[in-house]
């Protein structure tokens, strides 16, 4: 794993961030005073590529197997941290092949991938992804941009007309994701319609949005607020019957619990086992009793919410003082069952042209096949809303 410079002069370098903003939607490019966007990518060889997409089918196959044992265990359910209205609609959802999902694999100084969480509920991130492979093409020989995620969008949806894309609309940085896609449905012959999940209703007894019946949707609203729609009940009767990338079982996936539940005897086979342990730290849930020893291993363990999202409610102990470490204990200690305490495991820096940065590869899928890369890297090994993002290339075959 390596980086290159874009190569490209100021003036031209600007184009390609200005183009991204208007083209593409990305509009958020620059936070807390500085470009996110690096003048660099990361470059993987044919083989880094190749294992990266053999490990991120191989998560899908074995979290999908997981799943389907979960998901109608309201007990399970409940650990997970799932909201309990959801209980019945995850079990009543019929199994879909429309699918997205993001795995961010961390590379550590002896040669492992590591994933830290499993963004399976509304991964964003796709303005950059195919973005910059377009305004990028042919400016790297030798190099090339593996997958094609807007293509991906398009073959999952073909056959279904009307595709309503449900967004949480009160965040600017969700629409940016849902008009890019709306630019690729509609290229491929769809009609689209954006809402929020609250305009969902029935019209001559199906699924509808806006007074129109719709044949799918996609959904870019985080699965634990749905209860909190005022249509919650509507959605409770109309979901199962309307397909919909991505299904609400897949919170499943997304609580940063089910690290931990995987380890219960019965869930997964050996195989399974292997490959999510091989790629998950250990995890356990958030023990009272614990406190000493967590407070005495600081620099060992993270706290996270079962559902936080951007780097939310995540403390590494290792970035933290002692002080803000007990502090952040006694702060999760009254909610401990919605919390878990994950193993830090450590980052591989890599030289960028501004000093070393921490990266993480991000493997897009879309139904279960690889489709695109989305890769950041930050200054501290942690990766939240100050992430920079780097375009991703492979060396040609």
């Amino acid at each position: 794993m390596r980086t290159v410079p874009w190569g490209l002069g100021e003036a031209a370098a600007a184009e390609v961030l200005r183009a991204l903003r208007f083209r593409f939607h990305k509009w958020d490019t620059y936070a807390c005073g500085q470009c996110l966007v690096l003048p660099e990518a990361l470059v993987l060889t044919r083989a880094e590529h190749e294992r990266v997409v053999a490990v991120v089918e191989a998560l899908h196959g074995a979290l999908g197997r997981l799943e389907a044992r979960v998901r109608r265990e309201p007990e399970l359910l409940a650990y997970l941290g799932i909201p309990a209205p959801l209980h019945p609609l995850l079990a009543e959802e019929p199994e879909t092949e429309l699918q997205l999902t993001r795995y961010d694999l961390f590379p550590t100084g002896d040669g492992r991938l590591m994933v830290s969480e499993f963004n399976e509920d509304v991964p964003g991130g796709f303005n950059e992804a195919v973005g910059l492979p377009r305004l990028l093409a042919g400016a790297f020989p030798g190099l090339e941009f593996a997958g094609d995620l807007a293509a991906a969008f398009a073959a999952a949806f073909a056959g279904r007309e009307r595709v309503a894309l449900m967004y949480a609309t009160a965040y600017s940085e969700d629409l940016q994701h849902m008009l890019a896609l709306e630019d690729w449905l509609g290229a491929a012959g769809h009609r689209t319609v954006l809402c929020s999940p609250e305009h969902l209703e029935r019209r001559r007894g199906r699924p509808a949005v806006m007074g129109e019946p719709v044949d799918a949707a996609f959904r870019f609203f985080p699965g634990e607020w749905m209860p909190r729609l005022p249509n919650f009940r509507l959605w409770r009767r109309l979901g199962p019957r309307l397909p919909m990338m991505n299904p609400l079982y897949r919170l499943v996936r997304q609580s940063k619990k089910v690290f931990a539940l995987w380890r219960r005897p019965g869930l997964v086979d050996d195989a399974d086992r292997a490959v999510l342990d091989r790629h998950g730290p250990f995890t356990e849930e958030l023990d009272p009793a614990e406190l000493p020893r967590l407070v005495a291993e600081r620099e060992r363990w993270v706290i996270k919410h079962a559902f936080g999202r951007m780097g939310e409610n995540v403390v590494v102990g290792d970035l933290e003082s002692d002080e803000s470490w007990r502090r952040a204990l006694a702060e999760a200690l009254p909610a401990a069952r919605e919390h878990a305490i994950q193993e830090r495991f450590p980052v591989a820096p890599l030289d960028f042209a501004g000093g070393p940065l921490y990266p993480a590869v991000g493997a897009f899928l879309v139904n279960g096949r690889f489709a695109g890369y989305y890769s950041r890297a930050a200054a501290r090994p942690f990766l939240n809303h100050e992430a920079y993002h780097v375009a991703t290339l492979v060396e040609a075959a």
